[in-house]
């Protein structure tokens, strides 16, 4: 349904055809491998030896059939547990972004979006049909609401929070 049936069978030989082996031990960032039991897609013990290959690896089992996890799978509580356990903690002392966000207006959250997109004002009030000088002004209230001091500031609380994903569309 995503794309052409001539597209996904030149991913899945491409896939297939990608050999990590000579230069996988170089990974040297915490590593998490996940994988399903019963992957229709890749074989069970291949999973496994990708994370015995990078060095310090986690290697995490799901009792699922499916290449993609899906969140109604028996198996979703484990991935999210393991997910939770393997990412660091928020740094303590440091408010949290879900509350700083909840503060923001709608037309506020519309321009964080696209500041996260990585706009600039003028586009953004094109975008949104309003002046530069408005969105100059909202950017300053919500760096103020967020607590920081900078754009690149403002759009790592933003991506952390699940903004910016959208791929930009409309008139650049």
């Amino acid at each position: 349904m995503t794309t052409s049936a001539a597209n996904a069978a030149q991913i899945v030989e491409t896939i297939y055809n990608i050999d990590v082996r000579g230069m996988i031990s170089q990974v040297r960032c915490p590593t998490l491998v996940l994988h399903a039991r019963d992957d229709a897609m890749h074989v069970f013990d291949e999973g496994r030896k990708i994370a015995g290959l990078i060095p310090g690896a986690r290697f995490v089992p799901l009792e699922s059939r499916n290449h993609i996890l899906l969140d109604t799978e028996h198996a979703w509580p484990q991935f999210t547990a393991a997910l939770e356990d393997f990412l660091p903690p928020a740094p303590i002392g440091s408010a949290s972004t879900g509350a700083l966000l909840d503060s923001l207006t709608a037309r506020e959250n519309q321009v964080l979006e696209l500041v996260a997109q990585g706009l600039d004002n003028d586009t953004i009030g094109k975008r949104l049909g309003i002046s530069e000088k408005t969105v100059r002004n909202q950017v300053s209230i919500i760096f103020s609401k967020l607590g920081v001091n900078s754009r690149a500031q403002a759009v790592v609380r933003a991506r952390d929070a699940g903004f910016g994903r959208k791929a930009p569309s409309g008139p650049m």
